[in-house]
C-alpha cells in the first residue's frame, strides 16, 4: 500500500488540488449579485377596502435577487440576457439577510401608504365622498451601518438633534441628519409597548450614510382599508405606481374590460414616479406573464432593451399622468 502511495503521490496531489479548486469554484462566494425575472402579484392580495370589490386586472411585478453568487453561478449566468450580474454595493456587503428583510418591509409599508394617499386624493376629485386624512410623523430607519447596532431597521425617528418632526416637513426634517454628528430620538415597539431611545453617531469617511424613509400616518379614510400584504415576505417600494392605479380604479368602480395591466415604479407623497431596481428583469417577467399593458417610469426610458414587446409600454413621470393614460386606454 505504501509503495502504491509513493508511486502515485504526484498524481494524488494533482487530483487533490483539482478537487479543491473545483470545490472552491462551486461554493466560494464572489462580490457579485444576480437579479432574475420573477412573477406577478395581484394588488387585491395586498390591499382590501371596505365595501369595494377590487378591479382584478392590476399586477405588481417582483424579481428574484440573490447575493453573493458563487464563481460557478456567475460563469453560468453571465451570458444570459435575462439575468443581471452586478457588483455588490458597500451597503449590501454590510447588510445581513435579516436587515435586508426588515428594510423591505419598511419600504413596502411606505409605498402602500403613499399609494393609498395618492389614490384617495385623485379619486376624491371625481367622488367627494372619498376622503383620507394623514400627517407627517417623522422618518423610518431604512439602512444604518451594521456597527450602529443600537439603531434598528424600522425605528421611527421623531427627533433629530433635539428638533421634533412636528416643526418640520419631510425635507427639512431629513436635512437635519446631514450634520457631522447626529443625535436621534427614536420610537420602537417592543411587546406592543412604545419604547423611546436616544442614539448619537458620527459616520466614518469611508462608510455609507444612513437611509431614511418618510413616515406618513393615515388617521382616517373613507372607505376604510386594511393591508394584508404587510404580512408577506415580498418587500420593496417598486409596486407604488400600480398599487395606486389599482386603488384609484377600484374606488371609482372603473371597468377595465379584462386587460392585464402591470408595471413598476416607486411613488412619493406628491405623486412623482421614481426608478426601481431590476427593470430589465421586470420587462422579461411581463413577457412571461402575458401582460397587455406595462407602465414604465420615465426615468427608465433609456434602460429598455431593443426587443419586440408583446405588450404596450406607457411611460409616465407622475401618477396623474398614469391616471390620464389609464382613462385613455379604457375609453
Amino acid at each position: 500500500m505504501l509503495t502504491l502511495l509513493r508511486r502515485y503521490k504526484r498524481f494524488l496531489i494533482l487530483i487533490s488540488f483539482a478537487y479543491i479548486y473545483t470545490l472552491f469554484v462551486l461554493v466560494a462566494p464572489t462580490s457579485l449579485e444576480v437579479t432574475a425575472p420573477g412573477g406577478l402579484t395581484r394588488v387585491d392580495q395586498t390591499i382590501t377596502i371596505d365595501g369595494i370589490e377590487f378591479v382584478d386586472d392590476f399586477y405588481t411585478i417582483y424579481v428574484y435577487s440573490y447575493y453573493p453568487v458563487t464563481a460557478f453561478q456567475s460563469f453560468i449566468l453571465k451570458d444570459d440576457p435575462r439575468m443581471d450580474l452586478s457588483p455588490m454595493t458597500l451597503r449590501q456587503e454590510d447588510t445581513s439577510w435579516r436587515d435586508q428583510f426588515l428594510a423591505g418591509q419598511v419600504s413596502k409599508l411606505v409605498s402602500l401608504t403613499s399609494s393609498l394617499i395618492n389614490a384617495y386624493q385623485l379619486a376624491s376629485e371625481i367622488d367627494p365622498s372619498i376622503m383620507i386624512d394623514y400627517s407627517f410623523q417623522g422618518l423610518y430607519v431604512y439602512y444604518r451601518p451594521s456597527r450602529l447596532s443600537e439603531l434598528e431597521i424600522g425605528d421611527e425617528v421623531i427627533e433629530i438633534n433635539g428638533e421634533s418632526y412636528v416643526d418640520h416637513d419631510q425635507q427639512s426634517f431629513y436635512e437635519l441628519t446631514t450634520t457631522d454628528e447626529v443625535t436621534l430620538k427614536v420610537k420602537r415597539i417592543i411587546d406592543n409597548q412604545e419604547v423611546f431611545k436616544t442614539i448619537s453617531y458620527q459616520l466614518d469617511d469611508d462608510e455609507p450614510g444612513l437611509i431614511f424613509y418618510p413616515n406618513y400616518a393615515i388617521h382616517d379614510a373613507s372607505p376604510q382599508f386594511t393591508l394584508p400584504g404587510l404580512n408577506t415576505v415580498i418587500g420593496g417600494p417598486s409596486g407604488g405606481l400600480i398599487q395606486t392605479l389599482s386603488i384609484y380604479a377600484s374606488l371609482l368602480k372603473i371597468n377595465i374590460d379584462d386587460v392585464k395591466i402591470a408595471g413598476t415604479g416607486t411613488i412619493n407623497i406628491v405623486g412623482s414616479i421614481g426608478r426601481i431596481g431590476g427593470i430589465v428583469q421586470k420587462l422579461y417577467t411581463a413577457m412571461d406573464e402575458n401582460v397587455d399593458i406595462f407602465f414604465l417610469p420615465s426615468g427608465h426610458i433609456d434602460d429598455v432593451p431593443d426587443l419586440e414587446y408583446p405588450y404596450q409600454i406607457i411611460v409616465v413621470s407622475t401618477i396623474r399622468e398614469a391616471v390620464e393614460a389609464l382613462h385613455e386606454v379604457i375609453d
